[in-house]
C-alpha cells in the first residue's frame, strides 16, 4: 500500500476493506488474487513479511510447520491441556484458548529464547567488521559464543529435551537442508553452537534450535517464533479436543485422577529421582539386551532409525565442509527491519488498471452514499471524513492539492452532521 491509504479505507498495512468498491486486500493485493493461486503456506507467509515465498522458502516454511504441528500424545502442555478442559464439556475455541495458554518458556516459547540467541550471536558477529567471512569463521565464531555463554552458566535455549534422550528431528530437517543446498549465516551460527553443545555438555538440539535459526534465514523476527509454533501446534490441538469431546468424554481426566488414588505414594513421589532412576534402568545394558530378546520389531526399528541417522549426520558433515571455505553473504544482517516489512505486489499477479478516482475517493460529499444511512451512521460518517482530514493535514509538506482535499473533507463531514441533525428532527419522540 501507499503510505497515506486512500479514503475509504477501513484497514491497517496489513489487511483491510475498500468501503467503495467492495474490495478486501490483504498487503495491498486483492484477496480475490490470493485465492485460488496461492496455497495456505504461501498466504501465511505472504501475510507475514509482506510477499510470496520463493519455492525454496516454500519447502523450508513448510517443513517448520509440519515439524510443529504434531504432539506427543498427552506429554506436552499443549496437546494435554487442552484435552483436560475439552472433557469437561466446554466448546471447542475455550479448549483451544486453554492449549494456548498452555505455553511457555519451558515449552513452545523455547523456540524464541534459541532465536534470541542466534540473533545476538549474528549481532557480535557483524560487530567485528570483518571482511569477507567464510562459513567456517562464522561456524568458529559462534562455537565460541556458545562456550562463553556456558561458562557463564547460562542456558542455551533449543538444545536438550524433557522427553526424549535425542529429538529425532532436527538432524533429519538438517539433512533436507543440505540437500536443498540452503546456506546462511544462521545456518552456520547454527551448526557452530550445535558442535559447542556436543563437544562441552553432550546435548543435542531440539526442534526449537533448528526451526529458530531457519525461521531467521528466512527473514521472520524473534517475535513471530511463538506465534508460529502454536499456530501449527493447534492442528493437533484441534484433532485432539474432538477426540476427546466424541470419543472419550472425561476419559482424560479420569486417567489422571485414578492416579492418587491407586497409587498415593507414586503419585506424591520425588519424580527427579523416580527419572534418574527410570533413565539409568533403561540405558543399562541388562535392560537393552533384555529388550532385544523380547522384542526383535523394536530392535529392527531402533537399529534402522541409527542407521539413517547415521547416513544423515554423513551428509550434513560432508555438505559442511564444502561450504566451509565460501564466503558468507551478510546483509541480511545489515537489512533494516522496516525493509523486512516493505510490501510489494507480487509479479504472479496482474496488477489491476487504474480506477480514477470519484467524487467519494477525493473526499467530497456523494448522495448515494448516505441515502439509506441513519442518524448515527452518519455522524460516524463524519467523524471518519475529519480524521481523514487531519491524517491529510498532518504532513508538513502539504501542498495546495492537499489542502484543498482537507477543505473538502471538512465541507463533506458538516455536510453529513448537518444531514444528521436534520434526520434526528424528523423521528418522532415516540421512535425516539
Amino acid at each position: 500500500m501507499s503510505k497515506n491509504p486512500p479514503d475509504f479505507y477501513l484497514g491497517t498495512r496489513i489487511d483491510g476493506v475498500h468501503l467503495n468498491a467492495e474490495q478486501l486486500n490483504v498487503r495491498s493485493t486483492d484477496l480475490n488474487d490470493l485465492i485460488g493461486s496461492a496455497s495456505y503456506t504461501d498466504a501465511l507467509f505472504h501475510i507475514l513479511l509482506g510477499r510470496l515465498p520463493a519455492a525454496d522458502e516454500r519447502r523450508l516454511f513448510d517443513i517448520v510447520l509440519v515439524a510443529f504441528h504434531g504432539g506427543f500424545g498427552l506429554l506436552p502442555p499443549t496437546t494435554l491441556v487442552p484435552r483436560l478442559v475439552a472433557g469437561t464439556g466446554v466448546n471447542t475455541a475455550q479448549a483451544m484458548a486453554a492449549g494456548f495458554l498452555a505455553s511457555g518458556p519451558y515449552h513452545v516459547g523455547a523456540i524464541e529464547h534459541g532465536m534470541k540467541l542466534y540473533k545476538a550471536i549474528a549481532d557480535e558477529f557483524l560487530a567485528q567488521g570483518k571482511e569477507n567471512p567464510t562459513a567456517a569463521d562464522v561456524e568458529q565464531f559462534a562455537f565460541d559464543a556458545a562456550a562463553r555463554r556456558l561458562a557463564a552458566g547460562e542456558i542455551l535455549g533449543g538444545y536438550g529435551h524433557p522427553l526424549l534422550r535425542k529429538d529425532p528431528r532436527p538432524t533429519h530437517i538438517r539433512r533436507l537442508m543440505c540437500e536443498m543446498n540452503a546456506q546462511g549465516i544462521f545456518i552456520d551460527i547454527y551448526d557452530g553452537v550445535v558442535r559447542c553443545m556436543l563437544e562441552s555438555r553432550s546435548v543435542v538440539p531440539n526442534v526449537d534450535g533448528m526451526t529458530g535459526a531457519i525461521l531467521l534465514h528466512l527473514g521472520f523476527q524473534v517475535e513471530h517464533g511463538t506465534g508460529l509454533f502454536l499456530h501449527a501446534r493447534s492442528a493437533a490441538m484441534l484433532a485432539h479436543i474432538i477426540e476427546e469431546q466424541t470419543d472419550m468424554p472425561y476419559l482424560t481426566a479420569r486417567r489422571f485422577m485414578f492416579m492418587p488414588v491407586a497409587m498415593p505414594r507414586l503419585f506424591n513421589a520425588d519424580f527427579k529421582q523416580l527419572t534418574r532412576r527410570f533413565n539409568g534402568l533403561r540405558d543399562s545394558k541388562v535392560f537393552q539386551a533384555i529388550k532385544s530378546t523380547v522384542s526383535s520389531s523394536t530392535r529392527k526399528t531402533k537399529q534402522k532409525a541409527a542407521d539413517q541417522e547415521q547416513r544423515d549426520l554423513k551428509q550434513i558433515a560432508e555438505h559442511r565442509r564444502t561450504r566451509n571455505s565460501r564466503t558468507v553473504d551478510t546483509s541480511i544482517l545489515t537489512q533494516q527491519a522496516e525493509n523486512a516489512r516493505v510490501v510489494a505486489r507480487q509479479k504472479d499477479f496482474t496488477t489491476p488498471p487504474e480506477t480514477p478516482e470519484t467524487m467519494a475517493d477525493e473526499g467530497l460529499f456523494a448522495e448515494d452514499l448516505i441515502s439509506d444511512c441513519s442518524s448515527p451512521e452518519l455522524l460516524a460518517g463524519a467523524a471518519f471524513f475529519l480524521s481523514s482530514c487531519l491524517q491529510t493535514i498532518s504532513d508538513t509538506n502539504a501542498n495546495a492539492g492537499q489542502v484543498r482535499k482537507s477543505e473538502a473533507l471538512i465541507q463533506s463531514a458538516l455536510e453529513l452532521i448537518r444531514q444528521a441533525g436534520e434526520l434526528s428532527d424528523s423521528i418522532p419522540e415516540s421512535d425516539a
